[in-house]
């Protein structure tokens, strides 16, 4: 049984304590926030973070990160804190001896991935980065294509959502030096997906809006590589509702998903006039990321599908793109 402890008890934070409580190899041994209010109060965000209502009794509440810290008993800390928080509380954690899943972005910087990276094989501590969708159904059926056919003619991804207005009444989100905007708290789940799939591009090309305190809200980039494949990303804070969604033409038919229809993924064959809906497994990425961690931590293992080198290396792809959005010009990584 492994004894997490969530650090961070906003929306996000209330999701990954309402998997903990759930899991049958688990347990939720405490939960920190600098706000003990917020931690029975109901936060939404743009997804939905589960059931969970009240934090059963023996779940131990701090304020305290340092203090949480002190209990040799909890084995793993879930770092669900505002993102430029991630480096610091990671790394203070590692030092602690506790393994840490933190959730995406995994930093602001490479500098502080490589502080991250550093600690944790400094100290001999597991550590997870929170991209989700390499564990989602949806977008495994997406890897699972490109093994088998090779890479698409062409691939377009979406990721949009309303502004992200759950956070406290100040709002992080809209400070460019602790959430990176809309590139790196939307965006980066894209960008991670195109470096699982295909690698590092040789180039990209991004544009987008910016906010009044000149945040960025909307991105759209084109990814250069050496193959013969088109690949464009577009995320955004400024559409309605939320929707994830991908188009994949390859040269048997077209692959398509799109998280707001029913049913949400089929798959086209060249020259027919029938799709072909896609039998999807149970569960979600939140869900299917924690029993692969939980795995890892059971047997002593290092992650293999996502790895903190590789999570550096999306962190990498995302700069390009915000050099990109400034310079107006196209950023080569070679």
């Amino acid at each position: 049984m492994i004894r997490f402890a969530v650090a961070g008890f906003g929306f996000i934070g209330k999701l990954h304590a309402d998997i903990i409580l759930k899991h049958p190899k688990a347990e939720l041994a405490a939960v920190v926030d600098s706000n003990l209010s917020k931690i029975d109060a109901v936060t939404k965000g743009n997804i939905d973070t589960g059931d969970i209502q009240k934090l059963p009794a023996k779940v131990a509440r701090y304020q305290s990160f340092e203090k949480m810290l002190q209990d040799t008993s909890i084995d793993c800390v879930s770092i669900c804190v505002p993102t430029f928080m991630h480096k610091k509380m990671s790394v203070q954690a590692l030092e602690a001896g506790k393994h840490v899943i933190c959730e995406k972005p995994m930093a602001l910087s490479l500098e502080d991935c490589d502080q991250m990276i550093e600690t944790a094989e400094r100290t001999n501590r597991h550590l997870f980065i929170g991209q989700c969708l390499r564990f989602w159904p949806e977008y495994i059926a997406l890897k699972q294509k490109v093994q088998k056919t090779g890479l698409p003619k062409s691939i377009i991804f979406r990721r949009v959502s309303p502004p992200p207005s759950w956070a406290d009444a100040d709002n992080w989100f809209f400070d460019p030096l602790r959430s990176g905007g809309c590139l790196f708290d939307l965006h980066v789940h894209d960008v991670d997906m195109i470096n699982f799939l295909f690698g590092e591009p040789v180039a990209v090309f991004s544009t987008g809006n910016s906010g009044s305190s000149g945040i960025n809200i909307s991105v759209i980039t084109q990814y250069i590589f050496s193959q013969n494949m088109a690949c464009l990303a577009e995320a955004s804070w400024q559409y309605p509702d939320f929707k994830m969604a991908y188009s994949a033409v390859f040269e048997t038919g077209l692959l398509e998903y799109d998280c707001t229809q029913n049913p949400s993924i089929y798959f086209k064959a060249t020259g027919e006039s029938k799709a072909e809906v896609i039998s999807i497994a149970d569960g979600d990425g939140y869900i299917k990321e924690y029993d692969y961690f939980i795995d890892c931590l059971e047997k002593n293992k290092a992650p293999e599908i996502i790895t903190a080198q590789s999570a550096r290396q999306s962190i990498k792809i995302t700069l390009m793109e915000q050099q990109s959005l400034h310079s107006g010009r196209v950023v080569q990584f070679r």
